[in-house]
């Protein structure tokens, strides 16, 4: 193994670690598809992506308050309180 090899090794390494602190600051603000209204039962579509829910969205790296291509204008809207505590 080279060091180009080892290098590019933690490159992947230290990107894989920031999008998990980038996941759990956006699940400690708030922001979590599962906490979205417009969500849909089978829990990997929503009204802004009826076929599915980009992967970066989903696993909380991208915060979708913000927008995000091809959303439609349908952003994150938390979910009342009442069926919160249903989850």
């Amino acid at each position: 193994m080279s060091i180009k090899d080892i290098v590019d090794t933690w490159d992947i390494e230290e990107q894989l670690i920031d999008d998990f602190l980038i996941q759990l600051k956006n699940i400690q603000s708030g922001f979590s598809c599962t906490l979205c209204k417009h969500l849909h039962d089978d829990k990997i579509s929503c009204e802004a992506f009826p076929d599915a829910i980009p992967n970066e969205i989903h696993s909380s790296v991208v915060d979708h308050r913000k927008p995000f291509p091809n959303d439609g204008g349908i952003m994150f809207d938390p979910i009342d309180e009442v069926k919160k505590t249903r989850l």
